[in-house]
């Protein structure tokens, strides 16, 4: 079982192997989080935000955020799966504890992804597809996630 934390500092030797596999694959989006984390520009501390981590034992297996959006709505991003730990179920855990602290905050969770393992990732977890111009991909409502099951 796969432990996860809230990540309140950034920690190069326990994200940056996870960075560098990631630009590897050909995603961005871990790098310009260092980037953002570095600098200040995105530490997922507002309120209503998060940036979370799943070990397996001592490794890091998996990361993902929460940003605000609106007041009602939040945005998962930076979502990233390390390649030997996928499908095999830290991913879902990651994501599920995200949402319960997203249904602590807000109604509903927005995303954008341009892959088809991604889309059918989020899919599997109750988002719906979008066609809107607004960037988001996808979205799922937070109102009928059971209150116990949301982390703070």
């Amino acid at each position: 079982m796969p432990l996860i934390v809230p990540v309140t500092e950034w920690s190069a030797s326990t994200f940056d192997p996870l960075v560098r596999e990631s630009q590897q694959e050909g995603f961005l989006f871990l790098g310009r989080l260092r980037d953002e984390w570095i600098s200040g520009e995105n530490q997922f501390s507002r309120k209503g935000e998060g940036f979370f981590a799943a070990f397996a034992g001592q490794l890091l297996v998996a990361v993902g955020g929460l940003n605000r959006e609106s007041d009602s709505v939040g945005r998962l991003r930076r979502f990233y799966v390390k390649g030997d730990a996928r499908r095999r179920g830290f991913g879902r855990l990651l994501a599920e504890h995200i949402l319960g602290f997203a249904a602590a905050h807000y109604t509903a969770a927005i995303l954008r992804t341009d892959t088809e393992t991604a889309d059918r990732f989020y899919v599997s977890l109750g988002f719906r597809r979008l066609d809107s111009g607004d960037g988001s991909t996808h979205r799922i409502e937070l109102k009928n996630r059971a209150a116990d099951k949301q982390p703070r």
